[in-house]
């Protein structure tokens, strides 16, 4: 009977040592399952808290950008027409600066934004602040640092909490045709093995591109109503790897746009070349966008020349504010203050044509040559109301404006150039460098078009010269079409339709040209128009009178008719007084869209054998055509109509200057370009950090 009583207690003993263990094993699980859920629950609460966060700053950030767009007073179609309020003061100093290291609610010098003190979002409370700005004077952007700190408590737990800063660039953008190194607002032709491009290449209609050319960037077409066009691309053509993109030295200069990450710096560069490692179909494909259903506005040069032109109020507005702003100086001379209102290379105001006085067709029209020594120096805009006949060196930063066309005669090299070695950025270096704007109202006209043989012109491929090279390319389809023209172009010969071909002699019919006189349009008229046929003049050597002569034998001679104003042969006695013709400076009134209002010597002396450079943004109402040799644009092309011939290679460089998101962008008081609507703010940095790093107001 004993022996069964100490069984009985090892058995109860064991039992109770059993169910220990398990409560200890059981309170130990849930103990771990209790913690593993707080710690997800706490870990959950972080990534709320976070995306709240977040969130948040993305309010903030579109708050920021509508009362910065608020805050503009500006035209969004006239090139040069801003009014930003004071000429002295830049848009972007709405953008205070913040020298306090406590993060703030307010931003904004004038008409200021107040952000919420207090939000909740996702069971979150949160604080959104401004951190910082950067901005400096003359600049085209500003950057703000956001900082928002989201809090909340985990059921059960404790508060947990996220801190986010992000840094967002804000720009006023230029309109998007100048974020292209070639833009065509018709049909759009990038052809040839030797051609390159180093930015993005668009066109407002279809675009043929060569599947041998080159283009660092990438492809557009756009749906064009009026041409009766889906906005098609042909082939996807060439494109650059990563190492061949930065060991490249793009023709004669090393100006290629830098790449999208910079290689030193590694941050985001806005507007950069996006190069692949390795170029695959794919990646070529990838950046081709065709049959866009939206156009881009080009946007048209208006009237410049009458005292109510918004050009001139602009530009003369920066003169009064800076004396030195609006003018071109060479040589320690003032050529041009604001508006150039004098004789052309002529040296003559006025001139006799059918035995009257009459404005020398030229007038209005200056020549400009620079030298390395004596270069032409260029500060804001300056206004030509007639042709401008230009080659050389440059320096400085400002838009020449033509009222008519724009004859380059040669190279035109900045002084002191922007340089991107490696495709890294230079920052504020660059943004100081050479720029030059070339804006017509007409054309921008390349090369000699006076030459008609190749003697000296080895690179013209025709006998015929500079027109047969080229005149498929400024009289037929589809390289030009009929489109329709602004009002003020009937003063240089543009109708309300342009029939589409540049090689015949500038017409406006009576009703046309009406319309741009009764809406003060017509205020000055390069070269002169004749009322009774619709054309319009330029200087040519004509038939005129000589001084009087007494014939010394009687024979048949060659004499002006001072009555009817014509060349004839008449019978001259012996001791008889006659007036001999000879040819002398006059008026023509059969103008053609690519020549001058000047004398055809005047562009063949200056121009040289062959054009190979040429720095600066080219931009005009019509078309850019010409032909040039072994060429490098630094800069863009942007026009309507576009006829290059180009010899062997041909490099097309964008400045990434003109994309107002870039650091290195210049300031549009100096180059004037067209305005569009405001970039999206763009992520410039990001991190999230401890809490307490930031003292909030």
């Amino acid at each position: 009977m004993k022996r069964g009583n100490t069984r009985s207690g090892v058995a109860l003993l064991s039992t109770l040592v059993m169910m220990g263990v398990v409560t200890i094993l059981l309170a130990g699980v849930m103990g771990y399952v209790s913690w593993t859920v707080r710690a997800s629950a706490i870990a959950t609460g972080r990534d709320i808290c976070r995306l709240a966060a977040q969130s948040e700053i993305e309010i903030a950030k579109h708050a920021v950008n509508e009362a910065f767009i608020l805050s503009l007073e500006r035209y969004g179609h006239i090139i040069g027409g801003d009014t930003i309020g004071s000429t002295t003061v830049s848009s972007f100093d709405w953008f205070e600066a913040y020298s306090s290291t406590v993060a703030k609610r307010t931003i904004g010098a004038k008409n200021p934004l107040t952000l919420d003190d207090v939000v909740t979002n996702m069971d979150c409370v949160v604080k959104v602040r401004i951190g910082a700005v950067e901005h400096t004077v003359g600049t085209q952007w500003a950057n703000v640092t956001f900082v928002a700190r989201a809090e909340r408590h985990v059921p059960g737990g404790p508060a947990v909490s996220s801190t986010v800063v992000e840094k967002v660039r804000f720009a006023q953008q230029r309109s998007k045709v100048f974020n292209n190194a070639y833009f065509v607002n018709n049909y759009g032709w990038f052809q040839g093995s030797g051609c390159t491009a180093n930015g993005d290449v668009r066109a407002n209609g279809n675009m043929s591109l060569d599947s041998n050319c080159k283009v660092n960037g990438k492809v557009y077409a756009a749906k064009n109503d009026e041409l009766h066009v889906p906005g098609n691309i042909t082939s996807t053509g060439q494109m650059d790897s990563y190492s061949t993109y930065r060991s490249t030295t793009y023709g004669s200069s090393n100006m290629a746009r830098p790449l999208s990450s910079d290689p030193l710096s590694g941050e985001l560069n806005a507007g950069g070349y996006e190069a692949p490692q390795t170029v695959t179909a794919a990646d070529r494909a990838n950046r081709i966008h065709a049959n866009e259903d939206l156009a881009i506005e080009m946007p048209y040069i208006g009237d410049i020349s009458s005292n109510e032109s918004a050009y001139r109020e602009w530009a003369q507005q920066l003169h009064d504010a800076d004396p030195s702003m609006s003018t071109i100086k060479q040589g320690g001379k003032t050529l041009v203050s604001v508006y150039y209102d004098g004789v052309g290379p002529s040296g003559v105001e006025k001139i006799t044509h059918n035995g009257q006085e009459i404005t020398a067709p030229d007038y209005g029209a200056i020549v400009l040559e620079g030298t390395e020594s004596h270069p032409i120096e260029i500060n804001g805009p300056v206004i030509i109301p007639s042709d401008v006949i230009i080659k050389g060196y440059v320096t400085g930063q400002g838009t020449i404006y033509s009222g008519r066309n724009i004859h380059i005669v040669g190279n035109i090299t900045y002084k002191n150039p922007p340089q991107w070695n490696g495709k890294s950025t230079e920052g504020a270096s660059n943004a100081t460098k050479d720029m030059l704007g070339l804006m017509a109202k007409g054309n921008i006209v390349l090369g000699d078009y006076t030459q008609q043989t190749t003697s000296g012109y080895g690179y013209y491929s025709s006998s015929s010269g500079w027109l047969s090279d080229i005149k498929t390319y400024l009289s037929q389809e589809p390289y030009v079409q009929k489109y329709k023209c602004d009002t003020s172009d009937a003063a240089i010969g543009y109708p309300e339709t342009f029939g589409g071909n540049y090689t015949v002699a500038e017409y406006v019919n009576s009703a046309d040209f009406a319309k741009c006189e009764s809406a003060g349009l017509a205020a000055f008229v390069p070269g002169g128009r004749d009322s009774m046929t619709g054309k319009f003049g330029k200087q040519r050597m004509v038939d005129g009178p000589g001084e009087q002569k007494k014939a010394t034998r009687s024979g048949t001679y060659e004499t002006y008719n001072t009555t009817t104003h014509t060349k004839e042969n008449r019978y001259v006695s012996k001791n008889e007084y006659y007036t001999p013709c000879i040819q002398v400076p006059g008026v023509s009134y059969d103008r053609k869209y690519y020549e001058s209002v000047c004398l055809d010597t005047e562009i063949s002396s200056r121009c040289s054998s062959t054009i190979t450079r040429v720095d600066g943004v080219l931009y005009n109402n019509h078309g850019i055509f010409g032909v040039i040799g072994k060429c490098t644009f630094n800069g863009a092309l942007v026009c309507r109509n576009e006829g290059i011939r180009y010899s062997s290679n041909l490099y097309l460089n964008w400045d990434i200057r003109l994309y107002s998101g870039s650091s290195e962008t210049v300031d549009n008081d100096k180059v004037g370009l067209a305005k569009a609507s405001d970039n999206p703010p763009t992520t410039v940095a990001w991190a999230e950090i401890p809490d307490g790093m930031v003292v909030f107001d």
